[in-house]
């Protein structure tokens, strides 16, 4: 009886390049699993500093209005009525919540105004205006004028040909130098 005694003998290989593939594929299935589960906390807004404030730690209702005026409650975009039923509700469900208005320097005076009274009608004195710790200052220290002027290196390049606005111009047919 002649046994095949050639099978025994071969060695058990281990190929990486698969396992390193579904290493991989479970790391990216965390990495975005943990990243849907983290709470922002608010738009992308450029807060201001004031010296005086006082870290709120109870439970927040965050309000956030951008640059061009645009208002939302935790990320989500809202409109005037629907931000003041929310605010209502919340207060209901909390009734010792505080609503923190996020506003970046940015945004129109006009805009943070009419959202914060708004806010100051449904919720009364539990409202609140974010801002960085720290000085009122940007920068910090030294609060002396700085020369706005650009120097040599930092000026426009100037067009090589002038566009009248008001007259119909073509464009440079491609691969004419003008």
């Amino acid at each position: 009886m002649k046994l095949n005694q050639e099978l025994a003998s071969e060695e058990v290989r281990i190929e990486l390049i698969p396992l390193i593939d579904v290493i991989f594929c479970i790391l990216t299935f965390f990495l975005l699993a943990a990243l849907q589960l983290t709470r922002q906390q608010a738009i992308n807004v450029n807060l201001p500093k004031a010296s005086t404030g006082k870290p709120q730690s109870q439970d927040m209702l965050l309000v956030s209005v951008n640059e061009v005026g645009k208002t939302f409650i935790e990320q989500q975009p809202v409109n005037a009525v629907e931000l003041e039923k929310f605010v209502r509700r919340y207060n209901q469900v909390n009734p010792r919540g505080v609503v923190v208005l996020y506003a970046p320097k940015e945004a129109r005076y006009n805009d943070v105004v009419q959202v914060l009274d708004l806010l100051r009608e449904v919720g009364g004195d539990r409202v609140a205006l974010a801002t960085l710790p720290g000085s009122p200052q940007s920068g910090g220290g030294d609060t002396s004028e700085k020369s706005v002027t650009p120097s040599e290196s930092e000026k426009q390049p100037t067009p090589a040909r002038t566009v009248d606005p008001n007259e119909y111009q073509l464009p440079p047919a491609p691969g004419s130098s003008q």
